[in-house]
């Protein structure tokens, strides 16, 4: 045999090699391209432009009870790092509670489950990657646009911050008076805005600009759609593919794992709270997957304590008509998505592998060692 006939069959075999590699990294040979990588920056508004002295403002801002009506309640009691940003229970607990996440007792109880608010950076991203910061849509029913408009509603809900001592309307200029008369936070304000007026849009900007920089972008599902094709194992690959093969993604879909629509699941009710949905069909926004595996319990009303019990759950609900898990929904009243999943139980096990490979622990979790009202800091948390 020649040198030539050597040659070219030693670059078939090193081709065919190459090719069988590949697909065991891909097991099935899988479309993938509905699920992406997050981005590795974040965009900003442009009315709100990056700055560390806003971060930092918006950070000491985030963990002062002095933003509740009755100042034992901040924003980390329903959002703390030690629960993803969450706070691990089924129905978050606010004004009036003591203690933090499951463990937390006597506060006036909020009719949905907080959701993380690691990567609200990117909430609203299209598959295609394109998003805008500015009209990102938040909360469960979408009823803000942009963590500028987000920051300002806990405040404003008795249950959540507010309380029942101060009125809806006087609320936001109490807590603007209170910030004010606090010399600390004059000057912290001047830092992060040339002056230290405080105003309303201001407070909102620093709280917006601190949650935009808790992001989780580096999951060994993104090593892996960034070329690292030994950042997943074979079973993690099988349950991304069975992911994509059920259905999964026609509703989680893009690097965020979300459509950031509305959709009819018959989700069990709460036994606390009776709650019909975003426009009263008991539909709910998609949730982000990132990170799951850390923001148990799951879905609106927290009805589910782990991921087994969701996907078993969408087992129930798929096929032709579905079996609705919620007596006002009808069986035909389940969104179409899930009728359409197609699941077993060596599916369930490898998704929620996959799911777990989402996983970035890498979010800021730096707690400031004291908050400049000399309140408690997250309030009545310990």
């Amino acid at each position: 045999m020649s040198k030539l006939s050597n040659l070219s069959l030693f670059c078939t075999l090193f081709s065919l090699i190459i090719f069988v590699a590949s697909c065991d990294r891909n097991p099935d040979n899988i479309d993938i391209d509905d699920i992406s990588a997050l981005p590795e920056t974040v965009e900003h508004p442009a009315s709100n432009p990056f700055s560390v002295e806003k971060q930092e403002l918006g950070r000491v801002l985030f963990y002062d009870p002095i933003l509740s009506g009755a100042k034992d309640v901040s924003c980390a009691t329903c959002h703390h790092p030690d629960f993803a940003y969450g706070d691990g229970r089924d129905l978050s607990s606010g004004v009036g509670g003591l203690g933090i996440g499951p463990s937390r007792s006597n506060g006036e109880i909020v009719k949905r489950n907080s959701p993380t608010l690691i990567n609200t950076a990117f909430n609203g991203m299209e598959e295609d990657g394109d998003y805008d910061p500015e009209s990102a849509p938040m909360f469960w029913d979408n009823r803000s646009d942009g963590l500028e408009e987000q920051a300002i509603e806990p405040i404003l809900s008795s249950e959540e911050m507010r309380g029942d001592g101060i009125a809806e309307e006087a609320i936001v200029d109490t807590v603007l008076e209170r910030l004010a008369s606090i010399p600390a936070y004059r000057a912290l304000f001047a830092d992060a805005f040339g002056s230290e007026t405080i105003t309303e849009t201001r407070l909102a900007q620093a709280l917006a600009t601190f949650q935009r920089g808790i992001i989780s972008n580096n999951s060994r599902f993104d090593q892996y759609m960034r070329g690292n094709l030994d950042a997943l194992n074979n079973q993690e690959l099988q349950g991304m593919n069975a992911f994509i093969r059920v259905g999964c993604s026609e509703c989680h879909s893009g690097a965020m794992f979300s459509d950031f629509e509305f959709h009819t699941l018959s989700v069990p009710d709460h036994p606390f709270v009776d709650d019909s949905g975003a426009t009263e069909n008991f539909d709910f926004r998609t949730p982000t997957l990132r990170n799951v595996a850390l923001t148990a319990p799951y879905m609106h009303n927290g009805a589910f304590d782990d991921l087994e019990d969701v996907l078993e759950f969408y087992d129930d609900i798929s096929g032709n008509n579905g079996d609705s898990q919620n007596g006002q929904v009808a069986d035909n009243e389940i969104d179409e998505e899930a009728r359409e999943l197609n699941l077993n139980g060596r599916q369930i096990n490898d998704i929620i592998v996959f799911l777990e490979a989402l996983t970035d622990e890498g979010f800021d979790k730096a707690i400031p060692s004291s908050v400049p009202s000399g309140l408690e800091v997250g309030g009545n948390i310990n």
